[in-house]
């Protein structure tokens, strides 16, 4: 019997990319994107708040900010930061799943599979950026990216935890859904609500016809933390990003966030960051120095 190849229908979007050097004190303004962004740092350092974490990436580290994660940049030490970075997003979710299971939360160092490869890839990629493209260009540089890809999710096949059948994926879309769902009323009540009010997670998951015991499953299996946990920590993500901006009070941010007194927010802040607010700021201006 004869073998054949199989019949592939899987697109990847490159929303573009770019390399940049930037001053002593740089930072980015908050942002979130409809695709992957990869980070790659050439030289000096970089801090990352995102949704779910802080980084502090050295040259020659990478981050993977997965899709519609908020996230703010930094520039910290003395030496100027070079960065390149690209957006990306995929239509398989079995490939999305794993990008986000396996690379959402850590940085990729010397110390992780793939590493070498990745940085031989994106230098590659940031050697072909250029004014004007052809159609060669254009064809070599979605070769590269899909390498980059590849390797990305190689990186990951020998790690047992990361085999999914369709069950698990559909359970991870679902969750995707609502933990987006949990920080958009996050969004709107910081930046749009005229009053600030708690969130009612209750009515989040009940708008997706499941039950709150199920919801409960879903966020422990891709977070290991209750619906409740997932949304303080989006809250204090949050704040981290707030209380950087200039001329920021520690009551405005509690406010913003729904908590009933400043003195509330500090607590939960301090027990969670181990440091309080006031502390937070002081040291986020040491590092931008």
């Amino acid at each position: 019997m004869a073998n054949y190849l199989p019949v592939i229908n899987t697109n990847f979007t490159l929303f573009g990319g770019h390399a940049e050097t930037v001053p002593v004190g740089w930072s980015w303004k908050t942002e979130e994107h409809p695709a992957f962004e990869l980070i790659y740092v050439l030289a000096g350092e970089q801090r990352t708040i995102s949704d779910t974490n802080e980084f502090f990436i050295c040259a020659g580290q990478m981050i993977l900010i997965p899709i519609g994660i908020r996230h703010t940049n930094y520039q910290v030490g003395s030496e100027k930061l070079k960065y390149f970075t690209m957006h990306f997003n995929l239509e398989s979710p079995e490939l999305k799943y794993l990008l986000i299971s396996g690379y959402a939360n850590r940085i990729i160092t010397t110390e992780t599979a793939g590493h070498a490869a990745l940085v031989a890839q994106l230098d590659t990629i940031v050697a072909m950026i250029q004014a004007d493209y052809q159609l060669f260009d254009y064809l070599n540089l979605q070769a590269s990216v899909l390498d980059v890809i590849l390797t990305l999710t190689k990186a990951l096949q020998n790690d047992k935890a990361l085999k999914v059948s369709q069950g698990e994926i559909n359970q991870f879309m679902l969750w995707q859904t609502l933990a987006s769902d949990i920080k958009d009323k996050l969004d709107y009540q910081i930046y749009h609500a005229n009053h600030a009010t708690k969130i009612a997670i209750a009515e989040v998951v009940e708008a997706h016809h499941i039950s709150q015991s199920y919801a409960l499953k879903l966020f422990k299996k891709f977070t290991a933390k209750s619906p409740q946990a997932y949304l303080i920590d989006l809250k204090l993500a949050t704040a981290k990003q707030l209380l950087l901006q200039p001329n920021m009070l520690i009551s405005e941010v509690a406010e913003k966030l729904a908590y009933s007194s400043p003195s509330h927010f500090t607590r939960e802040f301090t027990k969670n960051i181990g440091m309080s607010p006031r502390q937070y700021i002081v040291a986020g201006s040491v590092d931008e120095n």
